[in-house]
């Protein structure tokens, strides 16, 4: 209850109150004509009671915001890590897109009810590192002497070869074959089926979405088609869950797994419709599930008329999820469209993702239709403008784009689209004085980007959120057409580049360039080829190097940063971080190592470099894969040297990868999980991908 003035002065007696307001009457009389001064209608006692009422409110706050700080739903920020120490919530690394930690204190009490179920480590570890997870008690899968008493049949010695989809989950978590003891330790050595053991089965791949993508077929006049838009083959994936409610148990549906073609041909409406992993129109029109078949669409070994091992049919359409193929009905006409879902190690290089931090503001855009090519209505247009893709599908550059003095062009992937843009040999973008020139969220393919123009007044190109191809193009296994072929070429003396979460081959500069790249995998295609060089006689260009991974030999007059402590918020490009440098010896090569510096990166032996800083030159690291296509590209491999998975300056692994967090993320399950375990039993941890 609030104690306003009226309920204050309504407590003193009649007489009392009359009286002070007769004399703020009087007060009010005495005010000279034309006095524009604000007169007091009531007096003192009544003045006296409005502040004895203003401190009244200002406790009654107080006492409310102690009642909200006993609860975590309404306390003050500064009780949360106090309520979290009285409940024994443990201090957790922060990682990109994690629970803060209110929410965390406030799962803490309902954790506690299941202390000792799985369903309590699942929630936990899928919590602390925003990664799907899945706890699978082994010993329930032990083949053992049973009771007459209580038989299980399905827990023969013996596994059903006729069983395909028991025989595709097979090694995963949710596998049904049972097995025999293993003496291995399960939380150092990898062990896994004996009594006691639990292990927490972790996702780590995000699921790269393509919404409504165009197909191109793939052999001239077949209804045969390949999912990924390089036109390679590469598997599908199923959706990216939502985490379940803690009542809820982890189930397989509810898990970002491969697509195999036993579990799609053995329940095809769990991949297959409207809202899930795979979707397909012809023309306007979806094909039903009713005509939708997987199959294995396998290259034909005894060659033929047909590439494949399935000839299109009558009335039904083949999906190959393993391969990523496709062959429609030969019922169904019009173009193909799709919507899929693939996956990979980070998000680099654009995607169906919120970019709209990186958009920024967009004023009064053109948007591009896909027959339209971007150079012609770039060149309509003036050179100027904000031009906007707004579907996931093929896009064609033209030759050449123009940009006028102190213009600034902006060509952009709408948020939640990915558009793909052919190439041609070469895209010719020419600045005009102080011009600018940004590309948002698209793949390119096909060909290299050559930057132009005025040296006297040199521009600005930025790429933010982008995948120059490396190779120019992929073939149909995923290999590069053209390994080490340049992917960016600058030809513009002074020109300032600007490369941010980008997928791009070789990049070659010229003199007085300065080129800075952040979060960026620039790849060669391998350690002894060139993957940032200039040509002999340039000189003066530096460049900047933070959180990448360059596969491939560097090659540059200097690099920026000094030795000092900077401040971040000055001109000029940073000190090169936290970068993975692959190439062969000399896998750096400074011109100028007077000038410079290099920070918390891997610098194999060998290197010409200016200072190093807290820098490693091995061990050398093996990743999971080095196509582009694959789910795994440049993604560590297990057993990955902690040097290398906690050398970067936050602690976490140097490379492209720093942001997604991987390290962290094990670090804070292995935390997590402590609080939940039985007394007695043993975790590990497992990456499914």
């Amino acid at each position: 209850m609030r104690l306003t003035v009226e309920d204050i002065f309504a407590l003193l007696p009649a007489y009392m109150r009359l009286r002070d307001a007769d004399q703020g009457a009087a007060g009010k009389s005495r005010l000279a004509p034309g006095d524009d001064r604000e007169a007091v209608e009531f007096g003192p006692l009544h003045t006296l009671a409005s502040l004895i009422a203003r401190e009244a409110q200002v406790v009654g706050e107080q006492i409310d915001q102690l009642y909200d700080d006993a609860f975590i739903e309404t306390c003050a920020p500064w009780v949360v890590a106090y309520l979290g120490d009285l409940l024994g919530v443990r201090g957790l690394s922060q990682i990109p897109g994690g629970p803060d930690l209110r929410a965390r204190v406030a799962d803490a009490l309902a954790l506690r009810a299941r202390k000792g179920t799985l369903r309590a480590l699942e929630h936990a570890a899928w919590e602390s590192s925003d990664l799907p997870v899945m706890a699978v008690e082994y010993d329930r899968k032990l083949v053992h002497a049973q009771s007459m008493r209580l038989t299980h049949p399905a827990m023969g010695a013996a596994v059903d070869l006729r069983d395909k989809p028991g025989l595709a989950r097979i090694g995963a978590a949710y596998e049904r074959a049972s097995r025999g003891v293993e003496v291995r330790r399960i939380d150092s050595m990898g062990g896994r089926w004996n009594l006691g053991n639990v292990g927490l089965h972790v996702w780590r791949l995000r699921i790269a979405p393509i919404s409504r993508h165009q197909l191109n077929p793939a052999a001239s006049g077949r209804r045969i088609f390949r999912f990924h838009p390089l036109g390679c083959d590469a598997a599908l994936y199923d959706r990216a869950p939502a985490r379940p409610p803690i009542e809820q148990p982890m189930r397989e549906t509810a898990l970002p797994i491969a697509i195999t073609r036993a579990l799609m041909a053995e329940d095809p409406g769990r991949f297959y419709g409207e809202d899930r992993a795979i979707q397909v129109w012809a023309g306007a029109n979806p094909i039903p599930l009713t005509e939708i078949r997987a199959a294995h669409l396998g290259d034909r070994a005894t060659g033929g008329t047909e590439p494949w091992n399935r000839a299109p049919l009558p009335a039904l359409t083949l999906i190959d999820p393993e391969l990523g193929r496709l062959v429609v009905g030969q019922n169904r006409a019009g173009p193909i469209r799709v919507s899929c879902r693939f996956a990979r190690a980070f998000d680099i290089g654009g995607g169906e993702q919120d970019r709209s931090a990186s958009l920024g503001s967009i004023e009064n855009p053109a948007i591009l239709p896909p027959s339209a090519l971007v150079a012609t209505r770039v060149t309509d247009a003036g050179g100027t403008g904000t031009f906007l893709l707004d579907q996931s599908t093929h896009y064609r550059s033209g030759s050449s784009i123009d940009v006028p003095d102190d213009g600034l062009l902006r060509i952009l992937a709408s948020d939640g689209r990915w558009p793909t843009l052919r190439l041609p040999a070469t895209l010719t973008i020419t600045l005009g004085r102080n011009a600018r020139v940004e590309l948002n969220g698209l793949r390119m393919h096909g060909g290299q980007i050559r930057l132009r123009g005025n040296a006297a007044a040199p521009g600005t190109l930025v790429l933010r959120d982008c995948t120059l191809v490396p190779g120019h193009a992929l073939d149909r296994d995923g290999d590069p057409v053209s390994p080490g072929a340049v992917s960016l070429l600058v030809e513009a003396n002074g020109a300032a580049i600007l490369c941010e979460r980008v997928v791009t081959g070789p990049v070659r500069l010229v003199s007085d360039v300065e080129a800075g790249f952040s979060d960026c995998i620039i790849d060669a295609g391998s350690a002894e080829a060139r993957a940032i060089f200039a040509p002999p006689n340039a000189a003066r260009h530096a460049i900047s190097l933070t959180r990448c991974t360059v596969r491939g030999r560097v090659e540059t007059d200097a690099f920026t940063g000094g030795l000092t402590a900077e401040d971040e918020t000055a001109e000029g490009l940073p000190a090169t971080t936290d970068t993975l440098f692959l190439g062969s010896a000399p896998a750096v090569d400074a011109a100028r190592r007077q000038i410079g510096c290099i920070r918390f990166s891997l610098v194999p032996a060998g290197s010409q470099v200016p200072r190093l800083y807290r820098c490693i030159q091995g061990p050398m690291p093996v990743f999971a894969c080095l196509r582009l296509a694959d789910p795994g590209y440049f993604l560590p491999a297990a057993g990955t040297d902690d040097a290398l998975r906690r050398g970067a300056e936050d602690g976490g692994e140097i490379g492209a990868g720093n942001r997604a967090g991987l390290t962290f993320r094990d670090d804070n399950i292995a935390r997590s999980i402590q609080d939940f375990l039985r007394f007695g039993h043993a975790a590990g941890i497992f990456h499914e991908t």
